[in-house]
């Protein structure tokens, strides 16, 4: 009989043989993650030497086809195998840098040297608590879903048997980040004041459209420079969010043919003084030279629009307008349509449909400044044009 077949992964006994003065062999078998068992041999100058660099090889085994992980696999090579995963997805290329940036900036810094072994459930508590108090709530939850993406990879490796985020201390809200929506008084005047600023400033002539369809349909800044003349049913006073713009490393402006998230893709009703805007914008949106994508809201150039510029243009036109207004930026006319329908009776899960989240829960937490889109909404957020 042959000698019985090793557990892959481990290997059996270590034999030395002295191969000349100061240098001893060392080797086992070893049975690779394909199943084969295969012979690992290393050499020191003494017999402690010798297997001192045996079970190190042994420690960092990785079989032929080189992507086996194990217990002892590194925090930082487990990332570069989730990273190409990641990569490879359906994320939203947003998602995806955010992602990356969370990895390269916080998780590797403090962990990569770590093993999945070492990484247990008070190693990654200790990290998020430290990126929390560092850097912030939202922050430490983006890190916590990557760290926890990254766990479960290696639990479906079989390098460790559960994910230990899921059981680290839960990130509690930071009270400052709670929502501040604008009165329904206020919102009249910064869309009238607005108005009348846009007429003396010729190079940002548009911030009022901008304003306007930010105020009465609460989307993300990102996604109104999406809006595009094919994703418009005027006549039937819907818009369809398919997309949105964003900007990333090394690409800059791009436009991405779809949502933040797989909820943001919805179909809303717009209030009447929207539909107007947006009937205005239609009729001359081809005009801009280079706006092949037919964009509502496009650069000088035609082409898609930075939101973190607009939305800095944004905030200049506000604080001309009134110095009161210096807290108020696009997200602002967010929290504050999720108020309003909010105090109009509209329930969470309508709510969210809306504003494209997934989770209701997330809408009342973040959202509310109090503490499938329907056409009521409408109604809630139309004003008198």
């Amino acid at each position: 009989m042959g000698r019985p077949a090793l557990p892959v992964g481990t290997f059996g006994q270590v034999d030395f043989t002295a191969m000349g003065p100061k240098k001893v062999r060392a080797r086992a078998r070893f049975r690779d993650f394909d199943g084969r068992t295969r012979p690992v041999t290393r050499y020191g100058a003494s017999r402690a030497a010798a297997e001192r660099r045996l079970k190190e090889a042994l420690r960092d085994r990785i079989g032929p086809t080189g992507g086996d992980i194990t217990a002892d696999t590194k925090i930082r090579d487990l990332a570069v195998v989730w990273l190409d995963e990641v990569k490879a997805s359906d994320l939203a290329d947003g998602s995806k840098q955010l992602y990356e940036n969370d990895l390269s900036d916080k998780v590797i810094p403090a962990m990569g040297a770590l093993t999945c072994r070492e990484s247990d459930v008070p190693a990654c508590d200790r990290f998020l608590k430290a990126v929390r108090t560092n850097s912030g709530v939202s922050k430490a939850r983006t890190c916590r879903t990557v760290l926890s993406l990254l766990m479960q990879l290696a639990v479906r490796h079989g390098a460790i048997k559960t994910n230990p985020v899921r059981e680290v201390a839960k990130i509690p809200s930071d009270k400052r980040s709670k929502a501040k929506a604008l009165t329904v008084d206020e919102q009249g005047i910064i869309l009238d004041k607005i108005t009348v600023d846009q007429e003396a400033d010729i190079e940002h002539d548009d911030l009022a459209d901008l304003a306007e369809v930010l105020d009465g349909t609460g989307m993300r800044i990102g996604e109104v420079l999406g809006i595009r003349i094919t994703s418009c049913d005027l006549a039937a006073g819907v818009l369809e969010v398919n997309a949105t713009v964003i900007r990333l490393k090394k690409l800059g402006t791009v436009f991405q043919e779809r949502p933040k998230t797989e909820a943001g893709w919805r179909v809303i009703a717009l209030p009447p003084n929207v539909v107007a805007v947006l009937t205005r914008r239609q009729t001359t949106a081809l005009a801009w030279p280079g706006n092949e994508l037919g964009l509502l809201f496009p650069s000088k150039a035609g082409a898609p629009r930075n939101p973190s510029n607009t939305n800095r243009d944004l905030k200049a036109a506000l604080l001309r307008i009134d110095a009161g207004f210096t807290w108020v930026t696009s997200h602002t006319f967010r929290k504050t349509v999720a108020t309003r329908m909010d105090e109009a009776g509209l329930s969470a899960r309508a709510i969210a449909e809306h504003l494209g989240h997934s989770n209701p829960s997330m809408t009342q937490d973040v959202y509310m400044g109090r503490g499938v889109a329907t056409a009521e909404a409408a109604t809630i957020l139309g004003r008198a044009a």
